[in-house]
């Protein structure tokens, strides 16, 4: 039931509605579906600074003290010039203030699914200004094959002479309101963004790697091959995350009972530990992925990698290989028959996104998560063992210590508030954080496989219980499905 929108004690008219759905038509985006009064899940809430913020449902949009000020800090790393593509509208404070940020030559390219949401963003305020902006697009709509291609096609567009200006930002809170609706963009949205950043900033990598992957590609076996080869063995997939330091000592002794596997920057983690993991993952096109593989033999792990993975990862690695299609990726796309007959994922973004996609695929259940923290845990990026902090580590000096060089690291990013499986605030970053969501995603999408998170301290992930105890993972393991 729709009910008419209040403002504290004060009913509203529709003059902003009017004005701006009508600047927004003449803007040239589509203007369907949006209804005309707000939807009884939407809270009008007035902020101290005296601007309005809005609830919907449980999920608080924008500050409710000053949601312009907190619209200053969203934006505050942008550069003049800079090509956006965004993730939610919200009530259009951070869309005034990046517009502020990009100057004349920027472009911002917005995506809203929730129609609620867009029809209070053009009760509440007035919109006018953003939408007839030369600098700006919007992308909305009911359609998810359409507003798929829609952005696809805008992102091709925008980055092409513009690549290395291109930022991929979201608002959290408006990434939470996604209408149930969307059950496919919800799980690949975030993907799906980040992988129209692949293109057009590592476009040439890719391509590269590609043709000279083709020979390998076309003589590995497919991970088709594998599917339920592992079906009901209880899986582990190991991440580099700081987490990873407090169940590396177990693992060992795991081997026999679970299947092992790994993302790469976690490969030569278990090797030096004296644990060959049964898999490795790898599909970063970039040339610091093989250092993951150098001096360290495959031994009985199989590799699975995509089409695009860095050349030199392939050449070092010795042992069997399987390749996975990468689904809606341009080179997929060119190559369909090769993508039926090796099988495909819609994981990206993430190799542990991967490495869960194809632990599923495997038919592993339960499975387990290890070092998997999506957040800055125990203020650092990564596991001590790993080779990021072993670089961090050539870098201190008497004033510089360890601590601080992590914290510097995740300084560089745009930071995020998640929940911690301690109950506690955690700060995360958005690439991070798109991952989360994207993990989260794939255990919805599959609930036949039970799915766990191990000895964790970093961000909560849903449908992921904590387990902290040898005997608990053990009698999680083996108790049968229900």
């Amino acid at each position: 039931m729709m009910v008419p929108m209040q403002y504290g004690d004060v009913p509203l008219d529709n003059h902003f509605f009017e004005r701006n759905f009508k600047s927004l038509k003449t803007s040239g985006s589509p203007s369907q579906d949006l209804p005309e009064i707000l939807s009884e899940k939407i809270s009008v809430i007035a902020t101290y600074s005296g601007q309005p913020t809005l609830r919907f449902e449980n999920i608080l949009l924008h500050s409710s003290y000053d949601p312009e000020k907190e619209a200053h800090r969203f934006a505050e790393k942008l550069q003049v010039g800079a090509r956006v593509c965004l993730y939610g509208f919200g009530l259009g404070y951070h869309l005034d203030t990046i517009l502020d940020k990009i100057g004349p030559d920027g472009y911002l390219l917005a995506i809203e699914l929730n129609p609620d949401i867009l029809t209070a963003a053009l009760t509440l305020r007035d919109q006018t200004g953003i939408f007839e902006d030369r600098r700006f697009h919007l992308i909305f709509g009911s359609d998810e094959t359409e507003v798929s291609r829609e952005i696809s096609h805008e992102m091709e567009r925008v980055t092409r002479d513009h690549a290395d200006q291109l930022e991929v930002l979201f608002h959290a809170p408006s990434f939470k309101c996604i209408p149930a609706s969307f059950p496919a963009l919800t799980n690949a949205l975030e993907v799906l963004l980040l992988e129209r950043r692949f293109p057009a900033i590592f476009g040439n990598l890719e391509k590269a790697n590609y043709s000279l992957n083709r020979e390998i590609i076309t003589g590995s076996p497919g991970i088709n091959v594998l599917k339920n080869s592992q079906k009901g063995r209880p899986g582990i997939l190991v991440s580099a995350g700081p987490s990873l330091d407090l169940i590396l000592p177990y693992l060992h002794r795991m081997q026999k009972e679970f299947l092992i596997a790994c993302v790469d920057t976690a490969f030569p983690i278990l090797v030096k530990n004296n644990i060959q993991p049964d898999h490795v993952f790898s599909l970063d096109p970039q040339i610091d992925s093989a250092g993951h593989f150098v001096d360290f033999p495959a031994g009985k792990t199989r590799l699975v990698f995509t089409p695009t993975a860095n050349h030199n990862v392939l050449k070092l690695f010795s042992g069997e290989r399987y390749v996975v299609y990468k689904e809606g990726h341009s080179l997929s796309m060119d190559n369909e028959s090769a993508m039926k007959e090796k099988g495909t994922t819609r994981a990206g973004g993430s190799v542990a996104c991967l490495g869960l996609d194809m632990m599923i695929h495997f038919g592993c259940d339960p499975i387990f998560l290890a070092g998997q923290d999506c957040a800055f845990s125990g203020n650092r990026y990564y596991s001590s063992h790993s080779k990021f902090n072993n670089q961090l580590q050539s870098k201190i000096i008497r004033t510089t210590p360890l601590g601080k060089l992590h914290h510097d690291k995740a300084l560089e990013k745009k930071q995020l508030a998640v929940q911690c499986t301690q109950g506690n605030p955690l700060v995360t970053d958005q690439v991070m954080y798109s991952y989360l969501r994207t993990l989260e995603h794939i255990i919805q999408a599959n609930p036949g496989t039970r799915v766990f998170n191990l000895y964790s301290h970093g961000a909560e992930i849903e449908h992921a219980p904590v387990l902290g105890s040898a005997n608990e993972i053990k009698r999680r393991a083996f108790m049968p499905t229900i």
